[in-house]
């Protein structure tokens, strides 16, 4: 299964948010069921107690991926293009599943997440 590392608290907010969940991201032609990868945050003096305890390093949550659609140019660059992923369906796990995120999508064994 497909994953993405995402950094807290914005993987959290992706399972919790309201749906559907838009996030800003590269273009994929991947569709389907998505897993959420919450990377360390970076070091934040003015996080809240609760953001600060939220799961890092891990598997939180797994999303479906529907659509990905063109969103415009974010620096009036002509080249640049800025896509949203519109995320649907969210599943927070019951317990965090350590592991070690990568850049872009990656692959996970389906034997982690069963």
């Amino acid at each position: 299964m497909y994953a993405i590392s995402i950094e807290q608290p914005s993987a959290a907010t992706i399972l919790t948010g309201p749906r559907p969940f838009h996030y800003p991201s590269w273009r994929t032609d991947y569709r389907g069921l998505l897993l959420i990868h919450a990377r360390k945050r970076k070091a934040d003096k003015n996080l809240s107690p609760s953001a600060r305890a939220m799961s890092c390093n891990a598997l939180v949550g797994v999303v479906e991926l529907v659509d990905c659609i063109a969103f415009g140019h974010p620096d009036a660059d002509p080249d640049e293009i800025e896509y949203h992923w519109v995320l649907t369906n969210p599943r927070i796990f019951a317990h965090p599943l350590p592991y070690i995120g990568r850049l872009g999508l990656f692959q996970v064994s389906d034997e982690v997440v069963a």
